[in-house]
């Protein structure tokens, strides 16, 4: 790092949930039969672990292990949905809540030009163990988005090269969650409005109302894991999926406990909610 940069500031709030990502990635990128390879999840958690309270992170690795298998397959899976779209005529990939996600950097997206949406601290951490680490994006081109889903990100979204007239591939990985309902569905009218004809989107759903009762429940026998599950806030809920379907999407339907065993990670522990991939009427 450059002696003469800021101090880098370790995720805060929700972020510390982009590192437990960032860590599931790490260790699956360097199984051997691994699902997909993230070169740069583990600088992510190098780093954050350098200058975050040690205390924190006894928590955050019992979080992971729990969560590892849905974490991994929910990579895989958006992963083959942002190749698919962009091989079918998506030439913009917007990350909502990117986070830590690196698929702008990793991913053959050559005729792609990728938009991560998220907050000025988020960026200042990922953007400073990026150039540390030498990344250059794969992309055809990478535009950081200073916003909070919570406000007018498609104000600022719309202020940048984004071009509505093209074909899009948006990206809400485990974010909807940590969005009140009428937040969610803002978020997801937003991008129904920035969508031409045959953009897609994908998510994450469920029909339970609030945090999931099974993550819930597993919490508290999670040392600290209490602090992450009380950042949820439930997303689109219940009707959520049918919602999104008379916006003008027509919605498919992947259940996740059909995914870990088809891709190798099978984990009964945190079973249930779907994968909603959806294409603009």
């Amino acid at each position: 790092m450059d002696a003469s940069a800021a101090p880098i500031k370790a995720p805060a709030g929700a972020g510390i949930t982009a590192v437990a990502v960032a860590m599931a990635r790490a260790i699956e990128s360097g199984r051997p039969d691994r699902l997909f390879h993230d070169p740069y999840a583990q600088s992510f958690v190098d780093v954050a672990k350098a200058v975050s309270d040690p205390g924190e992170w006894p928590s955050l690795t019992a979080w992971v292990d729990l969560f590892y298998s849905r974490g991994v397959v929910r990579t895989r899976f958006i992963d083959d949905f942002v190749c698919e779209a962009a091989a079918g005529g998506c030439t913009q990939v917007v990350l909502l809540g990117a986070g830590l996600d690196a698929r702008a950097f990793r991913l053959p997206l050559p005729d792609a030009d990728v938009f991560e949406v998220d907050t000025a601290s988020a960026f200042a951490f990922k953007d400073q163990v990026l150039a540390d680490a030498g990344a250059r994006p794969t992309a055809r081109s990478r535009t950081a988005v200073d916003a909070d889903l919570r406000e007018d990100f498609a104000a600022r979204l719309a202020g940048s090269t984004f071009d509505p007239a093209r074909r899009t591939a948006w990206v809400a990985e485990g974010v909807l969650p940590y969005l009140t309902a009428e937040q969610a569905r803002q978020v997801i009218t937003d991008v129904g409005r920035l969508s031409a004809p045959g953009s897609r989107l994908v998510f994450e759903h469920s029909d339970k109302a609030g945090p999931d009762p099974k993550a819930a429940a597993a919490a508290f026998t999670t040392p600290g894991a209490d602090r992450i599950s009380a950042m949820v806030r439930g997303g689109l809920g219940p009707g959520g999926r049918d919602w999104v379907a008379g916006q003008g999407w027509t919605i498919e339907i992947t259940d996740r406990g059909e995914l870990g065993p088809r891709y190798g990670r099978p984990d009964g522990r945190l079973s249930g909610g779907q994968f909603i991939t959806a294409t603009r009427d």
